[in-house]
C-alpha cells in the first residue's frame, strides 16, 4: 500500500522552493515524526506556508470530473475510487489530503489528475518511502534585471 500526505502550498513558498523541494519535505518529515514543543514550532511553520483546502469546493470538483466515468463513492471526508486493478482511498481535511492507494497506478493517477485541474501548487509526499513531488509542475518565469 502507498500512502501519501498532500498539501497545497502557497505559491510564492511554491515559487521559492522549486527544485529545492527536499527542504520541503524535510520539514513536513520532521513535523511528522516529532512530538512537544518541537512539533508544534513546526506545524505553525507548516501552518504559514501552505494554503487552506475548500473541502467544499474539492468535493464538488471531484464529483464533477469522476462520477460519470469511474466508480467514485463517498462516506463523509472520505472518498473511494476503484478502478480493475486499483484502489485509492482519499481523506479530505482543510489542512491536508491523506491518500492511500493499493494495486497498479491507474486509481491513484485519475486522482493526482483531479488536483491538478483544482490547483497547480499540490505537493505530494510518501514518508514511508521517502518520495516526494509536485502534481502539477509549473515553470517558473525567470526574469532578469538588466
Amino acid at each position: 500500500m502507498r500512502e501519501f500526505y498532500i498539501y497545497l502550498i502557497t505559491k510564492e513558498v511554491a515559487h521559492s522552493y522549486y527544485g529545492k523541494e527536499n527542504k520541503l519535505f524535510q520539514l513536513f518529515y520532521e513535523e511528522q515524526r516529532s512530538s512537544g514543543i518541537f512539533k508544534q514550532i513546526l506545524n505553525k511553520q507548516i501552518g504559514y506556508i501552505t494554503s487552506s483546502i475548500s473541502v467544499s469546493q474539492l468535493e464538488e470538483h471531484f464529483w464533477l470530473q469522476l462520477r460519470d466515468k469511474y466508480e467514485w463513492r463517498s462516506e463523509g471526508q472520505t472518498y473511494t475510487l476503484s478502478c480493475k486493478n486499483s484502489k485509492v482511498r482519499i481523506e479530505l481535511n482543510n489542512r491536508y489530503l491523506h491518500l492511500y492507494s493499493i494495486g497498479n497506478f491507474e486509481a491513484e493517477t485519475i486522482i493526482f489528475e483531479a488536483l491538478r485541474q483544482f490547483e497547480s501548487y499540490f505537493l505530494a509526499m510518501d514518508y514511508g518511502e521517502r518520495k516526494y513531488g509536485w502534481l502539477s509542475p509549473f515553470k517558473l518565469n525567470m526574469v532578469y534585471a538588466t
